[in-house]
């Protein structure tokens, strides 16, 4: 798309959303906005990631920090007697933050989002961390302890693409099925069927081994 195309399809937008009722569907004006930008962008050669849908709301620092307690309980010891220092959690919380806009490019609202999860993926991996000691907030300081954000961050990008595996198998399974269907109906034999599903797998082994 180009950039008078861009700009037209824009122009079009604004005019209908202008003329659409107060109470008219935000969403859909959203929706094709967002479309229209990404077909301007990609055209120009940026890769586009769609967002993360992440499981938790986290609006404030200091619900960012309480989080980190919540769970540090959970995991260790319901009985722990935690140790915080408002003022330090605060400026660890903010770093943190602020590291991920800069290295991700995201806005505030969404780094929150990503550092909740880097916090969940901690405790949900004891085994990989091996703090000798229950951690404190400390842990996500960006200085020394930039380690720990660090192997997160390679867990969940790990935990994103078997997902992206798991996703275009299914994808794929499923466009078989329908395909095998077809050829039934159109009265191929299980012998032909066979060699259809076993020239799929193949062809899936080459993207494998090219990936």
């Amino acid at each position: 798309m180009d950039f008078d195309k861009f700009l037209g399809g824009m122009q079009k937008l604004i005019a209908a959303s202008q003329q659409a009722d107060l109470f008219g569907n935000k969403e859909m004006f959203t929706e094709k906005s967002v479309t229209i930008c990404v077909e301007f962008l990609k055209g120009l050669g940026y890769s586009i990631r769609p967002p993360m849908a992440y499981p938790f709301k986290i609006n404030k620092l200091d619900e960012l920090i309480a989080m980190f307690y919540m769970l540090e309980k959970d995991i260790y010891d319901a009985h722990l007697l935690p140790y915080s220092n408002v003022k330090r959690d605060r400026a660890i919380a903010k770093s943190f933050v602020e590291r991920r806009m800069k290295d991700d490019g995201i806005s505030k609202s969404t780094a929150m989002q990503q550092c909740a999860l880097i916090i969940r993926t901690v405790f949900r991996h004891p085994e990989i961390f091996k703090f000798e000691t229950p951690p404190t907030f400390g842990v996500f300081g960006q200085g020394d302890m930039g380690w720990v954000t660090e192997r997160a961050i390679q867990i969940i990008n790990k935990d994103i693409a078997k997902e992206a595996v798991t996703a275009a198998e299914r994808a794929a399974n499923k466009m078989t099925e329908k395909i095998e269907e077809v050829y039934v109906d159109i009265g191929f034999s299980a012998e032909q069927l066979d060699a259809f599903r076993k020239r799929l797998e193949e062809q899936h082994g080459k993207k494998e081994s090219r990936s």
